[in-house]
Order: C-alpha cells, then structure tokens, then sequence
C-alpha cells in the first residue's frame, strides 16, 4: 500500500514537473531569451516597413548575414519534419515540427520595432511567407472568431471579456495537461495499454487540446495593445492555425496506430469517448463532414487519410480567414445593403462626424464611414472642404489610408489648406495614388512656408519619378535636425542625383550614425563607380550598421559593375 502511495506521489510531483515546465515557457522564458538576444546579437532598430529606405536597410541587413538562407533553411527543414513524421508513423517528430511552427507567436515578445530583433529572430523561421507579405500571415485569421464571439457575449453585460479568456485558456490548458500527463503516467505504471481513466473519459487528447489551449491563450495574451513587448506589426494567426492543425493530424496519426495495436478495445474507446472536447452529435458530424465526403467514414483508418483530412480543414479554415477576415464578407453584406440605406447611414454618419465632441469618437465615426468604401468617397471628398479644421483633418487622414481615384480634385485641392497637417495627408494620399495630375500641384509645395512638407514633397515627387526637388533636398542634408539630415540624404538617393555626391559623401561625416547609414544608402542608389572609394573608408566607420550596409553597397555595386542600387 505504501509503495502505491510512493509511486502516486511520484507520479504526481512528475507530471507537475513537465506542467511547471510549460508555465515557465509561457511566462518567464521569453523575457529571458529576448533579453539575451537583444544584448548578444546586434539589429537595427527602425521600423522594417516604414518606407523604402528602411525596406532597402533591412535588406542590405538581411543579405549581409544570409538571414534569407538561415530563414528557408529552417522553415524547409520544419516542413519536412512534419511530413516525414506522417510518412514513418513519428508522430513525435510531426508534433516537434508543428511547436516548432508555432515559435513566432513568441516572437511577439520582442520589446522592438525591427522584426528579427530580440526574441523577433523566430520570425526567420516565417522568412519564405514574410517574403511574400507580412499580411499573409492573416490567412489564419479565423482562429480569431471564438474570441471574438466570446467579447461579443460579454459586451452585452457591458463588460471586457479579455482577460478572463486568457486566464481560462491558458490556466485551462495548464490544467488540462497537468491532468493528461498525471494519468498517462499513471497508466503506464500499470503496464496499461491504453489510458482511459480520468481526463480520458472526456477527451482521448486531453494532452494536445491542454496545449492547443494553452498556446491559444499566449496568442490571445500577445493581441493585447497595451501589453509591453510585442513584435512590430506581424500577426501570428497562420503559425498558431497551421501548428494547431499539424497537433490535430498528430493526434489522429496515434489513432490510427492505436487502432492497429489494440483494435477492438480501442474502437470502443473511440466509441464512448469524444477526440478533443464533447459535443453535440450535430456538430460531430459537421466536423466529421470532409472525411465523409473524401473517403466515406467518419474518421481516417490510414496515415494518407489522415493528411487528405488535415489539408482539407487546413485549406477551408484559411480560405474562411480571406473571406471573412478579407474583402469577400464585406462586399456580401454590401451587396445585401440597400441603395437607400446605405446612403442614409453614411449621411447620418457625416452629420454626427460634425456634431462629435470628443476628437476619438469622430475619429472612429470617420473610419466607420471609409468602410463603406467607393460609395464613401463622395463624402470624404466633400468634407475635406468643410469649414472645421478637424472634419477635414479627419477625412484627409481616412483618404490617406484608403485613397481613391476619385478624390484626386478633393485632395489637389486640399494642397492650399490652411492646415498643414490637410496638406500632408493630402500629399500622401496623392503619392499612393500615383496621380500624374497632381505633379504640378505637389511641386508648388516646395515653396510651402512648412520645411516638413517642403521635403515631402519632393520624396512624393521623386517617388512619381519627377526630379523636382533636388535643390531642395541638398540644401536640407546640411539642415541643424538630424532627421531632418537623415531624410534628405535618403531623397538624394532616391532622386539618383550625381552632382549631390559630394553632399552625401561629406555626410558620411555626420555626427549622429543614422544620417551616415543614410548616406552609405544613397550612395548605392545612385550607383556610381566614384563612391567607391567613400564606400571603402565607410566599412571602418565606428557604428556597426554603417559597416555592414557600405559592405553590401560595395558588393552589390561590384556585381553590378557601374550599375544602380534599388
């Protein structure tokens, strides 16, 4: 009787040895690793998408350091765990291969704005789709949607769900593996084939669905605006989808070994217990639909059904994400709005835009009318000539964010605004548009009594592939700011223009090392054979970047003989 008592302790102390373990990851561990990362590997510290200057940076870095090698490497290498686990019945490597996948939902733990810094260099491992865009990442945005019901159910009690989710995921999933693991040890103690006592009467994976919770709430944790170290801009619902789904295929993959091993007790297992969580026979059977119609049975019998299966919920739950998460739900319910009431609630959105006391909810009033899209234009455009300077402030911004054709006189227009910051916004407006007609306008703005828009101007001249401007952007790259330098010297480059290479070259000089990184990428924009030797003095300057950017200039401008950077 002791010695039952002894191993039930033991088994006890075990199994909260492995569930402590996956606490500390969740709350601990990230802080720890970003901040030995942050201290050990040297990144930049700029924004990654904030313009084509801080995109060229991140690339001179990246190809410096054969990240983008690293990057396809790894994901490669996780995708073939995945696979060869399926294919040799490993159902160990798969799960291996499908945590591993769902590393960069940790990556949001990084305090930084530079995507691989810090704990960010688990996004290497997404580098072939953050290649492609970072909002592919969004084609798992359906995973998003209990979440979302779930703050819907509690708004209706004029309360904020959040935390209570993430407490009830993450000390559930805890919990639930605390429990799978304590039986599980205890089963095979008993020499049992299979566990079935405990939490396993009400889930065959109470171990998976303990950590799909789990992760689940660290994703939901990291969704939080104001929470402190986040990773800039880059969603983690496809990681967390793709993983979860690979965890699902895992636990059917043990299934079917399970079934050839133990047949007949463990279909009656199958029978009485639920695969993840219990449900109603409808919805079982709703779940159950892919598998019937792929193969006529409600659950896969080899590992080739179990893949089919998987890549089949796979590829309906992302192509839910595009379409509900995408443009494809809105243009259903705009298709199902009618004329008249579509055009009454813009109205009466406009009318309470300009009544609005408070600047936050005639901000969201504003952003609420530029969903409505093109049939919003026409508002916009109008309220950008309205007599107060916060209406038009406001539809400059939402046209800055969503522009269109057809606002292009509204916005030429807004360029005499006595509000520089209409003026602005109008500018970028226009510059995402590329409006050739607008050239001419834009360019009277050089002599705008503001040097701020003075010079962006002359980027969204040089981005329309006008050289207006220059004279401006050289007499500024000498200006007392040192942003103000920095983006000068970026202009010049953008502007390819030779006869300001001694300019930039005197700016390798600079005091501050951002207007220095600046200069070494002008200088291989504008290509020529004469920066060489600036290029060569700049690979000793003291700051690392600098180094490691006038290292990649010199080499691309090698490969390329006397031809032009990007």
């Amino acid at each position: 009787m002791a010695r039952k008592q002894l191993v039930a302790a033991l088994l006890f102390v075990l199994a909260g040895v492995f569930t402590v373990g996956l606490t500390f990851a969740t709350v601990e561990l990230p802080y720890l690793l970003d901040r030995f990362l942050q201290s050990a590997v040297p990144t930049p510290g700029f924004d990654s998408q904030a313009s084509s200057f801080a995109l060229l940076k991140t690339e001179l870095y990246v190809s410096h350091f054969r990240l983008r090698l690293i990057g396809y490497a790894c994901f490669g290498l996780t995708l073939l765990l995945i696979v060869a686990g399926f294919a040799t019945r490993r159902s160990g490597a798969a799960a291996l291969g499908a945590v591993v996948l769902m590393l960069p939902v940790f990556a949001q733990f990084a305090a930084v704005m530079f995507f691989l810094a810090g704990l960010g260099l688990l996004n290497l491992l997404w580098l072939p789709v953050l290649d492609i865009s970072f909002d592919v990442q969004r084609l798992g945005a359906i995973i998003r949607a209990p979440f979302q019901l779930w703050q819907w159910l509690f708004a209706r009690f004029g309360a904020s769900g959040y935390w209570p989710a993430v407490y009830l995921c993450i000390g559930g999933g805890l919990l639930l593996f605390f429990l799978g693991t304590l039986a599980w040890l205890r089963a095979r103690a008993r020499h049992e084939g299979v566990a079935v006592a405990w939490v396993y009467r009400l889930s065959r994976h109470p171990q998976y669905l303990g950590w799909i919770l789990w992760s689940y709430g660290t994703f939901l944790l990291l969704l939080q605006g104001r929470y402190p170290n986040r990773s800039w801009g880059i969603a983690a619902d496809l990681s967390w989808l793709l993983a979860a789904m690979a965890i699902v295929g895992v636990a059917m993959l043990e299934e079917v070994a399970m079934r050839r091993r133990h047949g007949a007790a463990y279909e009656e297992y199958l029978r009485r217990t639920p695969f993840l969580v219990p449900l109603p026979r409808a919805v079982r059977r709703l779940f159950a639909l892919p598998c019937r119609l792929l193969f006529r049975k409600d659950a896969p019998e080899r590992r080739r059904e179990v893949a089919a299966v998987v890549a089949a919920y796979t590829a309906l739950l992302v192509a839910a994400s595009a379409f509900f998460y995408g443009s494809g739900w809105t243009n259903v319910r705009e298709a199902l709005t009618s004329d008249e009431r579509r055009r009454s609630g813009m109205e009466e959105l406009v009318r309470r835009i300009r009544e609005e006391p408070t600047a936050r909810a005639a901000y969201f009033r504003t952003m609420r009318l530029a969903e409505y899209g093109e049939p919003a234009v026409d508002h916009l455009a109008r309220m950008l000539g309205d007599t107060q300077a916060a209406v038009r402030g406001l539809a400059a911004e939402a046209l800055e964010d969503r522009p269109s054709a057809r606002a292009v006189p509204a916005l030429i227009a807004a360029l005499g605004d006595p509000s520089a910051d209409v003026r602005g916004r109008s500018v970028r407006a226009l510059a995402k548009l590329r409006a050739v007609e607008a050239a001419q306008p834009i360019a009277r703005l050089l002599g705008d009594p503001e040097r701020r828009l003075r010079v962006l101007a002359v980027r969204t001249l040089a981005e329309m592939g006008e050289a207006q401007g220059a004279d401006t952007a050289i007499a500024c790259a000498t200006a007392p700011e040192p942003w103000f330098r920095e983006d000068c010297v970026d202009l010049l480059g953008i502007l390819r223009v030779e006869r300001a290479l001694p300019v930039v070259v005197a700016r390798l000089d600079d005091e501050r090392p951002e207007v220095r990184q600046a200069a070494v990428v002008s200088l291989l924009r504008i290509g020529t054979p004469a920066a060489r030797a600036a290029l060569e003095r700049a690979r000793r300057d003291a700051d690392w970047e600098v180094r490691v950017y006038a290292s990649e200039a010199l080499r691309r401008l090698g490969r390329s003989g006397a031809g032009r950077g990007r």
